[in-house]
């Protein structure tokens, strides 16, 4: 019976780890962006970045670093530092980064977001990234902002809480997934999970089945 319960115990956990898994993109630090280029049909571009957000908006930065498939010079850094290992952006700043792309491989980059409280949670900035042919956006983009995938950064709204990242996908070429080290975390609290639920089974069992 011991059995069939830590049976039935995991089984709930690996149900909670494949929802963490569907919603690891709304609540990790670090997102690791892949775009697959080889669906665009076009053999080279621009793959856009900027971050924006409307006027009042609390402080917030967003750092892309560890860049791959890209050149190693943007085209355009407007109203983007650069940063140790990648670039800075500003939601109280116009932005635009711009690299030159050959399509037809994976362009990558982790995508971090950090910003100051707000209190009553009435602001939000948005990172929007988006393919580029030169003449016009490429892929299934939103057709009011030509993003490939956005992200909707919702600040922490006391002093210590963590903000939440929201992506919204529009096209199938993007796949997101948290750093390892948010993989980690998550693991670690599963495992929390696991050994709290068996001592409660274990503690509930009744005694004739006990050791």
């Amino acid at each position: 019976m011991i059995f069939d319960l830590q049976k039935r115990l995991l089984g709930r956990v690996a149900l909670a780890l494949a929802l963490a898994a569907g919603c690891g993109a709304a609540s990790a630090s670090i997102l690791h962006v892949s775009i697959n280029t080889s669906k665009f049909g076009a053999t080279n571009g621009y793959i856009d970045m900027e971050f924006s957000a409307i006027a009042g908006a609390p402080l917030a930065t967003a750092v892309v670093s560890n860049l791959v498939g890209l050149a190693a010079t943007p085209d355009i850094q407007w109203g983007v530092d650069q940063v140790s290992g990648g670039y800075e952006f500003r939601n109280d700043t116009l932005n635009l980064l711009s690299h030159a792309a050959t399509f037809g491989g994976i362009v990558s980059f982790d995508l971090a977001i950090t910003g100051a409280v707000d209190p009553g949670a009435g602001y939000a900035s948005v990172f929007k990234v988006a393919a580029f042919d030169g003449a016009n956006y490429l892929g299934n983009f939103d057709p009011a902002t030509g993003a490939l995938a956005a992200f909707l950064w919702t600040p922490p709204p006391v002093v210590g809480a963590g903000g939440d990242v929201l992506a919204t996908v529009f096209d199938d070429s993007v796949t997101l997934l948290p750093e390892p080290a948010d993989w980690l975390l998550m693991a670690i609290g599963m495992a929390a999970i696991v050994l709290a639920l068996q001592r409660q089974g274990l503690a509930s069992a009744p005694a004739a089945n006990r050791p």
